[in-house]
Order: structure tokens, then sequence, then C-alpha cells
């Protein structure tokens, strides 16, 4: 599942770094069709990516080991 949104992420990233290509170094952004390529590119983009940190975590959490947790929860109760 993690891969799925390590690729995602990667995308996300290629179509970000197009979307400022286009911005940047090209006329394309003066005209009505640049503005709104670049503008979905790089928003759609960032949403494509936003996931993939949220899966990290979660990967991490379901590697702690659970006498960890339980110690920890234990630990508050006191």
């Amino acid at each position: 599942m993690s891969k799925i949104f390590k690729v995602m992420h990667l995308v996300g990233l290629f179509m970000v770094g197009c979307g400022a290509y286009f911005y940047l170094l090209t006329d394309m952004a003066n005209e009505i069709n640049g503005m709104l390529l670049v503008a979905s590119l790089i928003g759609i983009g960032l949403l494509i990516m936003a996931p993939y940190p949220v899966a990290l975590v979660f990967d991490w959490a379901q590697k702690q080991p659970q006498s960890q947790v339980k110690q920890e929860s234990d630990n508050k109760t006191e």
C-alpha cells in the first residue's frame, strides 16, 4: 500500500515541477489556456502528493512494538 502512495507522490512532484517550469521558464502562463494548465498541474500535483506523509506515519505507528505503546499509556495514567 505504501508503494502506491510513493508512486503517487513522485507523480505529484513531477506535475508540480512541470507546472513550475511552465510558469517560470515559458510564456505559456501569459495566456488563459496556459494559466489553466499551470494552475491545474500545480494544484493536482499538490493534492496527489498529500497522502504520502500520512501513509508514512501509519506505517511507522504499525511498526512500533506493542510493549512500548502499552508502557507509554500506563505511564500517562499514573
